[in-house]
């Protein structure tokens, strides 16, 4: 079982590590502000992107521990 997590953590930090190499201009993100920020029913959550919805998927797909473990290595953080 130990390998298949780990193979799990290697293929997510790879799909990020692209993701990020592509990631949304900062125009759309930017858009995606101003819209939640003027709804007049605005959403809990959004996504502002291709990138941010690839990001929202992963998240559903990969366990939640090996989800947030890529995000704390590619942002550097302890933990």
């Amino acid at each position: 079982m130990p390998s298949r997590i780990g193979d799990n953590a290697r293929h997510v930090d790879q799909v990020v590590a692209k993701a990020v190499t592509g990631g949304d201009a900062p125009t759309v993100v930017a858009r995606a502000v101003i819209a939640a920020a003027t709804a007049r029913k605005p959403r809990l959550r959004s996504t502002a992107g291709p990138f941010a919805r690839r990001i929202s998927l992963l998240r559903r797909m990969v366990p939640a521990r090996v989800f947030d473990q890529q995000i704390r290595k590619f942002n550097k953080l302890v933990g």
